[in-house]
């Protein structure tokens, strides 16, 4: 349901009851100065937003059970460059996704990109329009930093885009694809997986894997999977998620499991810690420590656990 008035001979068109309502805007990739490195808001057909051409878009009120509606009248640019989100130094990454939130500060519209999905509001010490200081995963770059508590955000599309660790024009770069679904508005990202890098500690040389993770609101499902032995140095083994953990939680939802180059009977046990994004692995109980020479691994960790909100 929509509303409207005519201001200067402009059909100016209202709210709607439904937060995310969206009129003439959209998600584009855009190039600042690399192919692919920003994401822009733009009018729904690509073109420059503008006072006689403009969006509106409607959010939770910072008030409860309210809404909010916000006019639209330029395109807005957020710069991905610098924001690594906690993956700088893991290595290059294929087709991750980035959220684009629409923020209600205190009544100020401003826009954000994330990594960690699920978000309602927003912890205003970690939110920043400097692409260098977002480092970790629950951190957002936005137009401008949240200043308001009471602040309100939704998701309003993605993007998946490929990061480049080191090696390109710039570190901590992102270039977003270019197909029909890799720039998508109005949808979320939720149930849709997508590759990680983790860390591991306890080897001299690391178990080749493949990892990936899908969030379904606050819901984290990681899924890791180990196509080589690792050389252990140490008799503790701890790889990292992708999100910190929003509670401690244990568990033996692994499979093959390898120490001192032999196969074992009993599944590993993983332990998350509160806050934390270090996944422990024990060797049967926490009393079972890894040896610390010849092969190590856990053929598989299949883990659902809720994502921390600062």
């Amino acid at each position: 349901m929509t509303g409207g008035r005519i201001t200067g001979g402009v059909i100016e068109q209202g709210g709607a009851n439904m937060a995310t309502w969206m009129n003439n805007i959209a998600i584009i990739r855009a190039t600042t100065t690399n192919a692919g490195d920003t994401v822009r808001i733009a009018s729904a057909d690509g073109s420059a937003l503008s006072p006689s051409n403009y969006g509106w878009i409607t959010l939770p009120g910072t008030t409860a059970g309210q809404l909010s509606t916000f006019s639209v009248t330029a395109n807005v640019s957020i710069v991905l460059t610098g924001a690594h989100w906690g993956i700088g130094t893991t290595g290059d990454i294929t087709g991750g996704l980035l959220r684009v939130l629409a923020i209600n500060d205190n009544g100020t519209l401003r826009w954000g990109v994330a990594y960690q999905g699920g978000r309602t509001t927003l912890n205003t010490s970690n939110t920043s329009a400097t692409a260098t200081d977002i480092n970790l995963p629950e951190e957002v770059l936005c137009t401008a930093a949240v200043g308001s508590v009471t602040n309100r955000c939704r998701e309003v599309g993605y993007v998946r885009a490929n990061f480049d660790d080191t090696g390109g024009a710039a570190e901590d770069l992102w270039a977003i694809q270019t197909g029909i679904d890799d720039v998508v508005t109005g949808e979320s990202a939720d149930g849709i997986w997508q590759p990680v890098n983790t860390t591991h500690t306890g080897f001299s040389v690391n178990p080749t894997y493949t990892a990936r993770v899908m969030q379904i609101g606050n819901t984290v499902y990681y899924l890791y999977i180990s196509s080589g032995v690792g050389t252990s140095n140490a008799i503790t083994y701890t790889i990292t998620l992708p999100f910190k953990a929003a509670t401690s939680k244990g568990g033996s939802d692994t499979g093959f499991v390898e120490d001192n180059g032999a196969a074992t009977t009993i599944p590993a046990m993983y332990q998350l810690s509160i806050a934390s994004a270090t996944l422990t692995l024990y060797l049967n109980t926490a009393a079972v420590i890894w040896t610390a020479v010849n092969g190590k691994r856990v053929s598989y960790l299949n883990i659902i656990y809720e994502a921390y909100q600062p």
